[in-house]
């Protein structure tokens, strides 16, 4: 057996002391403020070498959990504790229990009660659980019960931030309960067989979603966020997801990599159509950036009121919104095609056949620019920290739960394009596997 898996406590608690040491001195050098636990704290900075070191010190920490308490109660832990997490992060994400407490002040259960219209009792119970996430602190921790909450550098974080708070609403409450019944799912669809059903009608999220009681009964995650609510409320799920789609990039520096995709100085007065670019967040920032372009976001009806009210007033001449399906045919003739984070979120045949309505509008040398995750490195890379693979397997476990496909390395994301066409030629492909995007431009070769 590997002497890698039988560390010291003495071993990892060094190595967790190297890492710390080796990140507070990154901090440093990048003239950054360490975060703390105090609402005050500065939020992270990213940079590629303060990322992996951030990850090997969370495995470091993670392996130093586990032996320090045997590999009984670590499993016992986590299963006792996991949903009560969730759960308790899950209703004061959904009850606003952020706005309820001043960020630079205090208050007390019965303030939160009234602000969250939520009985005493039920705030008392949860606010006793997320303190021990460090979700929240009592100013006095050993009279809880009558002590006043102030924020803590995570509360504040999400009380800070939309995109904070969207994150956690589409990743509990939009795709946790489909996650939850996977099994039955598996049981259902896929027991026997030789390999996962593919048909987007037998996901764990249209079993999930298939009596209609409590979660409303939808066939697929686009009609449950673009339907759900009604009245003013009806596609607030689709304008939340909006917003964490827009706070990944910000995360990951995604604007950025969509400026430096193509030369587009040298593209001249060309029409870029952003494929399903939401409310419009990355068109903005590359008409900004070049006033050569001309840009014009498709997506559904229920982004074009966040278009709308989020466009800057300069960009009105150069940015404009059209209601698209991108299954239907593409309606537009354009230079550029871009498809950020779209095909991810798709099996093969409804990726190939999203690349395939493009055709009746492409003239000769057109460009589909395609930036999107790399969840998976292909064979598995030893040198990367194990949590920077969770976070593609994570992913990918996600994306088996609501759509029955999965997360793809690069070779498979050209694949799509020779499938798609074989008239899609594949300029150039750039893959970064510590911010999990990849970007290909294709060139369309037909008459």
């Amino acid at each position: 057996m590997s002497d890698k898996l039988r560390p010291s406590l003495s071993t990892l608690g060094a190595k967790v002391k190297e890492l710390s040491e080796q990140l507070e001195q990154l901090y440093k050098d990048a003239k950054a403020p360490v975060p703390t636990l105090a609402a005050d704290s500065p939020a992270s900075t990213f940079t590629g070498e303060i990322f992996v070191v951030k990850q090997k010190l969370a495995d470091a920490m993670n392996d130093l959990n586990i032996i320090s308490q045997g590999p009984n109660e670590s499993v016992f832990n986590y299963c006792h504790n996991v949903i009560p997490d969730v759960a308790a992060l899950n209703i004061i994400n959904h009850f606003d229990f952020w706005s309820a407490v001043p960020l630079e002040g205090t208050a007390t259960v019965g303030d939160v009660a009234k602000k969250t219209q939520l009985p005493e009792e039920v705030v008392q119970r949860v606010i006793e659980h997320v303190t021990t996430l460090r979700y929240f602190a009592y100013t006095n921790p050993s009279i809880p019960k009558t002590s006043k909450i102030q924020h803590t550098s995570r509360s504040a974080a999400l009380a800070k931030s939309f995109g904070l708070r969207a994150l956690v609403t589409s990743t509990i409450q939009d795709c946790g309960p489909p996650m939850l019944v996977m099994p039955e799912a598996l049981e259902k669809y896929s027991l026997g067989q030789q390999s996962l059903t593919r048909d987007v009608d037998k996901t764990a999220f249209a079993l999930a979603h298939s009596g209609g009681e409590v979660f409303g009964k939808y066939g697929t995650v686009w009609d449950y966020l673009e339907h759900d609510g009604n009245g003013e409320k009806k596609g607030w799920r689709q304008r939340n997801f909006n917003g964490w789609m827009q706070y990944i990039k910000e995360i990951f520096g995604t604007d950025a990599v969509l400026l430096e995709a193509v030369d587009w100085k040298t593209a001249g007065e060309a029409t870029v159509v952003d494929v399903g670019g939401s409310g419009g967040h990355d068109a903005f920032g590359l008409a900004e950036a070049f006033p050569n372009l001309k840009v014009i976001v498709e997506d559904l009806a229920e982004s074009k009121p966040v278009f709308e009210t989020n466009i800057p007033k300069g960009l009105t001449s150069r940015v404009s919104f059209q209601q698209h399906n991108f299954f239907e045919p593409q309606p537009i003739q354009a230079d550029f095609y871009l498809f950020k984070f779209i095909f991810h979120d798709w099996p093969d045949k409804e990726s190939i056949a999203i690349l395939q309505a493009l055709r009746p509008a492409l003239k000769p040398g057109a460009k589909v620019i395609f930036v999107d995750y790399v969840g998976k490195q292909g064979e598995f890379d030893a040198s990367l920290p194990r949590s920077i693979h969770q976070f593609g397997t994570s992913t990918d476990l996600r994306m088996m739960a609501l759509f029955n496909h999965e997360e793809r390395p690069t070779d498979a994301w050209r694949d799509i394009f020779r499938r798609a066409d074989e008239r899609f030629e594949v300029a150039s492909v750039k893959a970064n596997p510590l911010t999990y995007i990849v970007v290909i431009e294709a060139v369309w070769r037909g008459e």
